[in-house]
């Protein structure tokens, strides 16, 4: 318990004393504890937690309804409540009700399910320039504090700070701007909450074959030049940082991927795209069978990654590849499609860019009224998605800024989905430049950042089936079930369709299973 509580708190960059992790230690489930904790400070977290820290939190974050200036009774000190029951038709106390958009919001939802960040009830967008300023803060309070975690970023100091020393200064900041220079060189301007600096990456340099992608925030180790402070007037722009190295927020290397005490599965798949004239029933049957077979014993999950249904005006002349050309009567098909999933398995579907939800990311659940169509073991989950299943923490997202990765970083196509996404742990961002194709929502809170990391992160988008594993982590993409589109053959784009993968919680043994052909 030890190991798991310090590592959950290692994944948000805190570190623990052992005064605290002993107190924490003591309550009565420390991993929700930690969790309350962590939700409860937002961003906010030290960088060393200290037993003053959480306890006067624990008379809080124990007790749902408890004001925070009253006292819970002596007796029922460091007590948490129990678990909730498996929620029924009905309201349940002490477990939060649906928001308007009807889907559950962050905490335990029964037993073995905890959403842990989902917009979904939530989203704060208003449109105002504001929205702007507190969505870029929270990145950079994130990821900067992410990367100051690794020992060699420790020292780093703010930009209006830097001055020129023979030594070698550290510096975290947001990229703004990224060119290559008439001399071959790459500059990138950079910001935080103090300044702004130019920081030259020389053409010599190992670091010239790196991509620089704006609004990704990375740590710079390297010198200031002679001449001004790197947070100095617009007038002092000759200042320059040097830089000899880069630390991007990245994944710590050595994690240990959680596993869960039951020997239970979870099958991923995405992309169904419902009311498509490409849809392909007869290997959504051959799935549906299998789900109800004894093969399909162990499975107690599944989680739909998006594009639910085909939509209406997605892209033009689509109604020319659509069989049913009403969104409603769309989602009453996928209903009547998941009919024959067995009650125990509990589905979690969250939206993608063709379903009726707002367009920029983050997305919140399906409306309530698409949702009235599903049976009870349905849970309505936005876009992206962090939440754990039975002590498995799984990171969905449907994945369109894989279009914004494709066409920014050299090597990345669509052929291997794991690349992007190994771009995305990379930089600890699901959706990282603002303004591209994948349309963003200034939230106050960014959650697009990959923070906690994950022990399961899938996506879907782009039709293709891929598993890949290690660094303590499985990376999927699900596959579709949908033929090549008339859009996919004019750019020679073969899908890869009607597959699931399996995956293991206790064990974490993956396996893909293809439905396209014979009955398997």
């Amino acid at each position: 318990m030890r190991e798991r509580v310090l590592k959950v708190l290692l994944d948000h960059g805190t570190l623990v004393e052992p005064e605290a992790a002993s107190f924490i230690l003591a309550q009565r489930d420390p991993i929700a504890f930690v969790r309350k904790f962590i939700a409860s400070r937002g961003e906010n977290l030290p960088l060393i937690l200290t037993v003053d820290d959480v306890r006067p939190s624990s008379s809080v974050l124990d007790f749902e309804g408890t004001a925070p200036d009253e006292s819970p009774p002596p007796s029922a000190q460091q007590q948490l409540p129990p678990p909730p029951e498996k929620r029924p038709a009905g309201p349940t106390p002490g477990v939060p009700e649906p928001s308007a958009a009807g889907s559950v919001p962050p905490g335990p939802i029964t037993p073995d399910v905890y959403i842990i960040t989902d917009v979904t009830g939530s989203s704060t967008c208003s449109g105002q320039i504001e929205n702007f300023t507190q969505y870029f803060r929270d990145r950079f309070r994130i990821l900067r504090r992410i990367i100051r975690s690794h020992v060699e970023m420790g020292a780093a100091v703010k930009i209006s700070n830097l001055e020129p020393q023979e030594r070698e200064s550290k510096v975290i900041g947001m990229i703004m701007d990224a060119n290559k220079t008439k001399n071959g060189h790459i500059g990138l301007t950079i910001e935080d909450d103090t300044g702004e600096l130019f920081v030259l990456i020389h053409k010599d340099s190992e670091l010239i074959h790196e991509t620089f992608l704006k609004d990704e925030v990375l740590g710079f180790v390297g010198k200031l030049n002679a001449g001004q402070r790197g947070g100095g007037p617009p007038e002092k722009k000759s200042a320059m940082f040097i830089a000899s190295g880069i630390r991007r927020p990245g994944v710590p290397p050595l994690r240990e991927q959680r596993r869960s005490a039951e020997d239970v599965e979870v099958v991923f798949i995405s992309d169904i795209h419902a009311g498509s004239s490409h849809f392909l029933p007869e290997a959504w049957s051959r799935f549906m069978e299998w789900m109800n077979s004894p093969q399909a014993s162990k499975v107690k999950y599944m989680v739909v990654a998006g594009d639910l249904v085909d939509g209406i005006g997605v892209y033009p002349n689509q109604e020319e590849e659509l069989t049913i050309l009403d969104i409603n009567r769309q989602y009453e098909e996928l209903a009547r499609l998941m009919e024959p999933v067995p009650r125990h398995i509990t589905v979690l579907m969250q939206p993608g860019n063709h379903d009726a939800v707002r367009p920029a990311e983050p997305q919140p659940a399906l409306p309530d009224k698409f949702q009235k169509s599903f049976g009870e073991n349905f849970m309505f989950i936005g876009n992206p998605c962090h939440f754990s299943l039975a002590g498995v923490e799984i990171l969905s997202y449907h994945g369109k800024s894989i279009d914004d990765l494709v066409g920014a970083v050299p090597g990345v196509t669509y052929l291997d989905p794991i690349l992007p996404m190994q771009e995305m742990l990379k930089r600890r961002l699901l959706a990282i430049s603002y303004g591209g194709k994948t349309p963003l929502a200034p939230e106050a809170r960014d959650y697009m950042a990959i923070n906690p990391v994950p022990d399961i992160l899938v996506t879907g988008h782009v039709h293709r089936t891929a598993v890949h594993r290690g660094g303590g982590m499985t990376l999927i993409n699900a596959s579709a079930w949908q033929s090549q589109t008339p859009f996919q053959k004019m750019h020679n784009f073969n899908p890869d369709p009607a597959k699931i993968v399996v995956v293991n919680l206790k064990t974490g043994r993956c396996r893909m299973m293809d439905f396209l052909g014979p009955a398997k």
